[in-house]
């Protein structure tokens, strides 16, 4: 249904006729004109007014103010005498236009129309020049979908940046809306555009809106680009995929520029029809697909079109993951009021920038303020210059961090944040980072006992001892550990392993079945039992072809499980751009795989894939690159601690990182094993989180069994479990995120 705002002024009796869920514009009232003035009095008289608000004379003399910018305080006897003037002898309550907003019953008294702009953009000035204020009040925009719509459209109101805006939306505002449409409970139930209709006549009772409560259609499209003059530029923010298409096929047509913001990572969509009128539709994304062909396609395959337009490659790794659940524990497309408030903003910009014949080319780009904000710099660290003792504290501080982040996490997760003020350097876990914190937590602990392990060997080095406080502050959630340093002398002997840092790695290749030497297993258990842990390790060939078909069949129900499908994915890198952009995860040209490898994981990617092969218990090939790998070591060695307890698991991970380190001083590879380890840890300690019933009938069976190659203890904190072997260095090393991300500095004052 289209709705405009009559040319000819209804009756308020007319307008009130359309109910508070129906109503939409306001009423004005000139009491200049008698019929005008005679209709708001028989108004307030029938009762139909329940709030007046007047403060005409504060903004006369708000205007009056902005006129003599040069004068910088007015008395109040001048600015009255001012205000007399203006007024010119009518009425203060003559003065301007009354607004009636039949919705709420509120009647307010305002400044006449050009006074109104004049005043309101007032501010605006000069990023926006007067001159470039009037001619975006000629433009005409067309926005469809107001949910992420609903803030595009309340910040082009707010800046004045159009003459005319029409909004189509056939949907009405459920309470899960709330989280990112600006709007009030007793909305709920509302159509869509006639809230946005309302929330910009509350801001400004002048603006030129229609509404188009059917949403966008087959039978409205023409009118919804055409009537009442050709839209200037159309915005699209709708989730119908045929309503995709058709807006930018009408648009190209037309010659009409087309934006669209996603909502995730910033994500703003640009196609310049107006000066590419043969540019493919979505920069080529759906082919030659065309609006009726879209609205054929079964729900999965729109789907997976609509995955591609918005950048399955490029989606911040929480929205793929969302995306990925959609229809499972999600039933609608993730959205965050803080992301669509900045689409608002950076899709206000570009209409800006648009309607003034400012650069603007068709692309993508990304405003990704969480992205920004991980590498943002401690501004403390400048006032370190001039201190020497402080910068030579600043330097010794980055170092270490340095070669502590060079520590081993689960799947390169990194799951740490330093910070260093008041003498001692604080190590808090960043939960940002753990997908699941529930199961990811205890081997987030052993990344962070790892990266403690390397801290203080290499403050050794630096002629420093680290003194380690565990969990320090009970109500500091996040605060694993307090260090504080102090200078060793001069003759003090550095830990030898100090040079395996920068060499450990872990390594995929295939073992070549060597025998692990007797002296080295007995070297990496004493290394274990430096810091307390107990590291059982296996070199029977049986029991190793056991644990090898153990471990493949973990990361085969890991891969497929329907639970833990998105999380096996989320961390891989997919292509070496995407793992120098993010410096974190697994990135794919580091697990030395096959090409049969590579398109075996591309195809299970799929999580439609996954779940056939799930059905008819398939997928042997996802099991077969970990039971070889396994199969081809010389060791398998299980590192444990007593008591499941938080610190267990970080001194567990000092302990692991001692013997990685003790490994590859013997020229051993190293590779961990742990997805059997955590497949019991959801079991045993997280109640089967993630784990339906099916899989934890195998995973009961699984702990069985390898109950038989090691022995094991719920009372012990199970750590990891590596393979041990001999093999070329890897071909290349995971990266890690800069030093810049991950510390802060705060100089002493």
């Amino acid at each position: 249904m289209l709705r405009r705002i009559p040319r000819e002024r209804p009756s308020w009796r007319s307008v009130l006729e359309l109910g508070e869920r129906e109503a939409w514009f306001p009423l004005f009232f000139d009491r200049g004109l008698r019929e005008d003035r005679e209709a708001m009095d028989e108004l307030m008289a029938k009762g139909e007014v329940v709030f007046v608000h007047d403060t005409i004379d504060a903004q006369v003399g708000d205007l009056i103010k902005t006129r003599h910018p040069r004068q910088p305080a007015f008395t109040e006897a001048d600015l009255a005498d001012k205000i007399h003037q203006k007024l010119g002898g009518t009425a203060l309550h003559d003065y301007g236009r009354w607004a009636f907003f039949p919705w709420s019953r509120r009647l307010v008294h305002l400044l006449p129309p050009a006074e109104f702009f004049e005043l309101r953009s007032d501010r605006n000035r000069n990023k926006i020049t007067r001159a470039e204020q009037a001619r975006l009040a000629k433009i005409r925009i067309g926005l469809v979908g107001l949910s992420v719509g609903n803030a595009v459209a309340v910040t082009l109101a707010l800046e004045g940046l159009f003459g005319e805006l029409r909004l189509a939306d056939f949907d009405h505002l459920d309470l899960s809306n709330m989280n990112r449409i600006r709007c009030a409970v007793h909305d709920i139930g509302i159509n869509k555009a006639v809230i946005c209709a309302r929330q910009i006549f509350e801001q400004n009772p002048y603006a030129n809106v229609a509404v188009y409560s059917d949403g966008l259609t087959r039978e409205n499209v023409t009118s919804f680009i055409d009537e009442g003059g050709r839209l200037d530029i159309l915005i699209d923010e709708c989730d119908s995929l045929f309503a995709k298409i058709k807006i930018r096929e009408e648009a190209r047509a037309r010659r009409i520029p087309v934006l669209m913001e996603t909502s995730d990572r910033g994500l703003l969509d640009i196609e310049r029809f107006d000066l590419e009128p043969d540019r493919p539709l979505l920069h080529g994304l759906v082919g030659d697909l065309t609006s009726e062909q879209a609205d054929t396609l079964p729900p999965p395959a729109r789907i997976g079109l609509i995955l591609r337009v918005v950048g399955q490659d490029t989606m911040s790794p929480r929205a793929a993951a969302s995306m990925l659940e959609l229809g499972r524990t999600v039933r609608a497309f993730s959205q965050l009021g803080s992301d669509v408030t900045l689409g608002g903003a950076t899709t206000s910009i570009a209409v800006r920038r648009l309607a003034l014949g400012l650069p603007l080319a068709s692309g993508r780009v990304f405003i990704d303020v969480s992205k920004a904000l991980e590498t943002v710099r401690s501004p403390e660290l400048p006032r370190a210059q001039g201190n020497p003792r402080a910068e030579k504290e600043a330097a010794f501080i980055r170092e270490v961090v340095q070669y502590a982040t060079m520590a081993p996490s689960p799947r390169n997760a990194q799951p740490w944040r330093f910070h260093h003020s008041d003498g001692a350097l604080h190590v808090e876990l960043d939960s940002s980072r753990v997908a699941d914190l529930e199961v990811g937590k205890p081997w987030a602990l052993v990344a962070i006992g790892a990266a403690l392990e390397t801290l203080q060997i290499a403050a050794l080095a630096a002629g420093r001892k680290a003194q380690i406080d565990l969990f320090p502050d009970p109500q500091a959630e996040h605060l694993v550990a307090r260090l504080r340093f102090t200078e060793l002398p001069g003759d003090a002997a550095a830990d030898p392993l100090f040079e395996q840092i920068t060499r450990r790695a872990t390594n995929y290749r295939p073992g070549t079945r060597g025998n692990l030497s007797p002296v080295h297993a007995q070297v990496l258990i004493e290394a274990a039992k430096n810091h307390g842990a107990r590291l059982q390790i296996c070199t029977d060939r049986a029991a190793i072809e056991e644990l090898a078909l153990l471990m493949g069949e973990a990361e085969r129900r890991s891969c497929l499980s329907p639970k833990l499908h998105e999380s096996y994915f989320r961390e891989i890198r997919w292509t070496a751009a995407e793992a120098r952009e993010t410096r974190d995860g697994l990135d794919l040209d580091c697990l030395e795989l096959s090409p049969m490898d590579r398109a075996v994981l591309q195809i299970v990617r799929s999580p439609d894939v996954a779940q056939v092969l799930r059905a008819v218990d398939g997928g042997e090939a996802i099991a077969m690159r970990t039971t070889q790998a396994v199969s081809s070591s010389a060791a398998v060695a299980y590192l444990t601690m007593a008591g499941p307890a938080p610190h267990s698991y970080v001194r567990g991970g000092q302990a692991l990182q001692q013997i990685w380190l003790t490994a590859t001083a013997l020229n051993l590879a190293v590779q961990p094993c742990n997805g059997l380890i955590e497949l019991f840890t959801r079991l045993e300690r997280c109640n089967g989180a993630g784990l339906d019933a099916a899989d934890i009938s195998a995973v009961m069976e699984q702990r069985e069994r390898f109950s038989r190659c090691f022995k094991t203890s719920l009372n012990d904190a199970e750590v990891m479990v590596i393979r041990l072997f001999q093999a070329d260095p890897p071909t290349q090393r995971s990266l890690r995120r800069p030093v810049e991300q991950v510390l802060t500095v705060v100089a002493p004052t």
